[in-house]
């Protein structure tokens, strides 16, 4: 059996904070709703927190360094519970122009065996990043470096672009591929909106290409997809960032889905988050910790 931990952080507080459930659909947050973990590098911000256990059973945390920075935050921990101090990962810093460093999240790319970062940035075609820039100017694009041991990180490139202003990737293996879920940034940020859904794109390949780009699979405006398996079914969280509420849709096949929001329990207050499967004894160390 399975506890899934949402890793999320909320407009009042940029920092680690966690909910948690049995199903992927009753959630409950940890902590009383505060925070789990701070950041005091760079921004001192955790946006879009995101968890991965990697082979030697070590839990590595992920998060955007505030609106303008070459950098991801990072930090290691051996139980989710106790993390070590934040530091700052430059995975852009040799990148010319380079604005923005947005949701990085991690997967284990089998092919190459290495862990591969994506994250959405906006690099500025004359070579001059602007760090007070007007986010609707901002033109991203999926971005890619490997680790073997979230150590030494490979130079960035450029993995995932459809011509168009992309951001919020998120990749799970699924059948036999790598299955992106992906935000079309193109859009307003309003209800009415055209875009600023999410569509799905898939890969032979952790490295790419990725193709076969879908049309949106969830309702706008949202951002911030995760993907996960309960274990019966696919599930997609997603941020209503607009309306200010949390949103699911579910697939038997992670290619057809259906909105589910109304099965959903989520805390007040969620904001772009990451599911993480950890086991029951896992999950109940970190009721008892919270």
């Amino acid at each position: 059996m399975s506890t899934f931990v949402l890793a999320h952080f909320r407009t009042e507080a940029e920092a680690l904070h966690y909910a948690i459930s049995d199903d992927g659909y009753e959630w409950e947050s940890l902590n009383d709703g505060e925070a789990i973990l701070w950041s005091d590098v760079g921004a001192e911000s955790i946006r879009d927190p995101f968890l991965i256990e990697d082979r030697d059973g070590t839990y590595h945390l992920l998060g955007t360094d505030g609106w303008w920075s070459e950098n991801v935050v990072h930090a290691t921990s051996e139980d989710l519970v106790e993390w070590s101090d934040p530091e700052l990962v430059p995975v852009m810093g040799d990148v010319p122009g380079v604005r923005n460093t947005w949701a990085p999240e991690c997967f284990y790319d089998r092919e190459a065996d290495v862990y591969r970062l994506v994250w959405s940035s906006t690099v500025d075609p004359n070579g001059e990043g602007d760090s007070e820039a007007d986010t609707d100017a901002l033109d991203h694009r999926i971005w890619t470096c490997s680790t073997p041991d979230f150590e030494s990180f490979s130079a960035p490139s450029c993995l995932f672009d459809p011509g168009y202003n992309v951001i919020d990737a998120c990749v799970v293996r699924h059948d036999g591929e790598y299955l992106m879920a992906f935000k079309d940034e193109r859009g307003e940020n309003t209800v009415d909106t055209d875009h600023k859904d999410v569509r799905l794109a898939r890969a032979p390949v952790g490295g790419g290409p990725f193709a076969d780009v879908t049309e949106p699979v969830t309702p706008a405006p949202v951002e911030g997809p995760t993907l996960f398996h309960n274990g019966e079914e696919w599930l997609m969280l997603y941020d209503h960032f607009i309306e200010g509420h949390y949103g699911a849709s579910r697939s038997d096949d992670a290619r057809h889905w259906e909105v589910c929001d109304s099965a959903m329990t989520f805390p007040e207050g969620l904001r772009h988050g990451d599911v993480l499967e950890v086991s029951d004894a896992v999950g109940e160390e970190l009721r008892e910790a919270f």
